[in-house]
């Protein structure tokens, strides 16, 4: 019986043949209905071990998964800095550690850390601020780091989302006024120091005196 999350021993088999054939992981993918990652992940184990699966004595997945150092990590950052390994799979980025460090992450871990560090590389090409979970995250693994006495990286402002979010009693109407950039006079705020009203507010009380001219005691208009 196959281990965990393997793949039973003829499927296993049949995806070798076809890999060996010169078929591609879509194409396998498509005819075993088998998951792409899992074919990706076999045909690199085929090219570093022989076998479909990594060998027992590699295979550290047992029990919880190392940690990187900090001086790890920033080489992951280092890697994720050129444009091209950013959208790679994750698998790249496991096999990346595996073969640097002889560590065996999960793919959900490198997807945290990749994450957090490309937030880090995204404020050091666009100066967009870090948010406070990337923030959080770099104090409990880089503490040192020079990013965080940044005052710039570190005093992002709140979008619209987290201002509607915060006043959750706030009207829809004003909320997307906001989000348009209306100005503060045209909401009725304050216009060279005077208080402005809106403008509703200014023309409900002329016509109800207009009314109240052209209306009669007796409820009629004047001719």
């Amino acid at each position: 019986m196959p281990g965990a999350g393997k793949q039973p021993e003829e499927i296993q088999r049949q995806i070798r043949e076809l890999l060996e054939a010169g078929f591609d992981p879509t194409t396998i993918h498509r005819r075993l209905k088998v998951g792409r990652s899992s074919i990706y992940r076999m045909k690199r184990c085929l090219q570093r071990h022989g076998t479909t699966y990594m060998p027992k004595e590699l295979n550290k997945k047992n029990g919880r998964p190392k940690v990187l150092t900090a001086e790890q990590e920033l080489e992951v950052r280092d890697w994720l800095r050129k444009p091209e390994n950013r959208n790679r799979y994750l698998d790249d980025l496991v096999w990346l550690i595996h073969d640097r460090f002889n560590i065996v992450c999960s793919t959900t871990t490198m997807s945290k850390m990749k994450r957090k560090w490309l937030r880090v590389i995204e404020y050091e090409e666009t100066g967009r601020p870090i948010d406070e979970v990337t923030r959080t995250s770099l104090l409990e693994t880089h503490p040192d780091l020079p990013i965080l006495l940044d005052e710039a990286a570190m005093g992002g402002g709140i979008d619209v989302e987290d201002e509607q979010q915060q006043m959750p009693g706030a009207a829809p109407a004003v909320a997307m006024m906001m989000q348009a950039g209306l100005s503060a006079t045209g909401m009725g705020g304050m216009a060279g120091g005077v208080a402005m009203l809106p403008m509703e507010s200014q023309i409900e009380p002329q016509l109800a005196q207009g009314f109240q001219q052209d209306i009669t005691p007796d409820g009629l208009r004047h001719s």
